[in-house]
């Protein structure tokens, strides 16, 4: 096959070479993709020339750009690894940025902040921007100016007969749209057009208790945050920490529950706003400062290097008591995280929902696989009873069993929404060149 690829030369990698495990593996290095060949184009006219390569022999096309949103491992077929596509175009003035489908979060985010700009990033400046764009998207800004796949003003892309298109409101609108919080499932996108927000300075960080308090600060969180303004993003965050000194001395090797926030506005309004919670005695660590928001990495104190993970999301109407139960020294997790989307930042698939809950955990062999999912299960269960039924692309999680992914997928979008995107999936690639299973958005 690598003959028939002899076109692009230094672009294509095979199992026999030393990069493929690299490339084939992410930041959830549980999902290892095994696709027959890789193809890192250089540019749109490399992508195009792959997709009808794959067209001709009916090979599926799976997409990776930095590897953070995998759900599940491509078997077979050609991954296009888009991360060589790279490359910024700022225009202070319209507030947009052109950026490559290779560009992870923190490159824009330095590349907004001379103009006193941002974009509607992810919890983490190593994330692709395009693929957690795609996905929807509900980000530390999101309660004020929405979901990040809203931001997209015009994508490139390039469709399954191998065609380079731009594509927005007012050019193949449904497509566009499509693209728009849908995922990756009709096309390789090689550029977006994304609006930027003006954000000159936030007030961000997190406070932290031993999780002997997590009940007392559950309930008061759960009592404040419904009064909160839209500047406010909040979460409320169950960790366990690793004897790591990476971290702050007293995160390491911890049980603890925080509470995590960006404020977009200044310190006096912020701290206002904070107090009933910061306030509350106990706090082992806070970390609340005034910040540019291109350091907003500095919130989380997560781990960014790549690791076996397994999780659960759900979007809820309300926090449920027993989270904060399941959450103990000893459960199987590293962080269960209520993320506080009521506002913009609550629509499309998570439409109605006040919280988004998700878990994580460090899955390395089998039996911890199995004990994730006994606990995700828990959650689960928890909180079947305040469940909007619908969730974001960008927020689920590869599950312990991959069997029920296509329809927790099917599951994310409200019933209207997923025809439209059917509809446009059938439109543009009928033979089900990306994604193979048209239920299954791809990473």
């Amino acid at each position: 096959m690598s003959e028939q690829l002899s076109w692009l030369t230094g672009r294509i990698i095979t199992s026999d070479m030393p990069r493929y495990a690299e490339v084939c593996t992410g930041w959830n290095s549980r999902i290892r993709h095994r696709p027959e060949v890789v193809v890192t184009p250089g540019d749109a006219a490399d992508v195009q020339a792959a997709v009808r390569f794959a067209a001709e022999l009916s090979l599926p096309v799976r997409v990776q750009s930095t590897g953070h949103g995998a759900l599940a491992a491509a078997e077979g077929g050609l991954l296009l690894d888009t991360s060589a596509l790279t490359g910024i175009r700022l225009d202070p003035v319209a507030r947009t940025a052109e950026v490559g489908a290779g560009i992870r979060w923190q490159e824009l985010l330095e590349a907004a902040h001379p103009y006193g700009l941002a974009g509607l990033s992810g919890s983490s400046g190593n994330l692709g921007v395009t693929g957690y764009a795609l996905g929807g998207g509900s980000g530390w800004l999101a309660r004020k100016h929405g979901l990040c796949s809203d931001s997209i003003l015009a994508a490139e892309i390039v469709t399954a007969n191998g065609r380079l298109r731009w594509v927005d409101t007012d050019r193949e609108p449904e497509l566009w749209q499509a693209v728009r919080g849908g995922g990756p499932n009709v096309g390789v996108i090689t550029k977006l057009r994304l609006g930027l927000v003006t954000v000159p300075q936030v007030f961000a960080g997190a406070t932290y208790w031993p999780i002997e308090d997590a009940a007392g600060v559950f309930a008061l969180y759960r009592d404040w945050v419904a009064g909160t303004p839209l500047e406010l993003t909040s979460a409320l965050t169950f960790l366990q920490y690793p004897e790591s000194p990476a971290l702050p001395e007293p995160l390491r090797g911890r049980t603890l529950v925080a509470l995590r926030g960006v404020y977009a506005g200044p310190e006096s309004a912020a701290a206002e706003v904070l107090h009933p919670l910061r306030s509350r005695p106990g706090a082992v660590l806070d970390t609340f400062r005034e910040m540019a928001y291109r350091e907003i990495d500095t919130v989380t104190n997560d781990p960014v290097k790549p690791l076996p993970r397994t999780g659960y999301s759900t979007a809820v109407t309300e926090l449920p008591a027993a989270l904060v139960e399941l959450a103990k020294p000893g459960e199987s997790f590293v962080s269960v995280e209520a993320r506080h989307v009521a506002g913009e930042g609550a629509r499309l698939g998570a439409a109605g929902a006040e919280f988004l809950v998700f878990t994580m955990a460090v899955t390395p062999d089998e039996t911890s696989v199995a004990e994730a999912g006994e606990f995700g299960r828990k959650v689960a269960q928890v909180c079947a009873p305040y469940r909007t039924g619908h969730n974001l692309m960008s927020f689920l999680l590869a599950p312990p069993e991959a069997g029920g992914l296509p329809e927790q997928v099917a599951a994310a979008f409200p019933a209207e929404y997923r025809e439209r995107l059917a509809a446009v999936k059938a439109h543009y690639d009928p033979a089900g060149l990306f994604g193979g299973d048209r239920r299954l958005v791809q990473p």
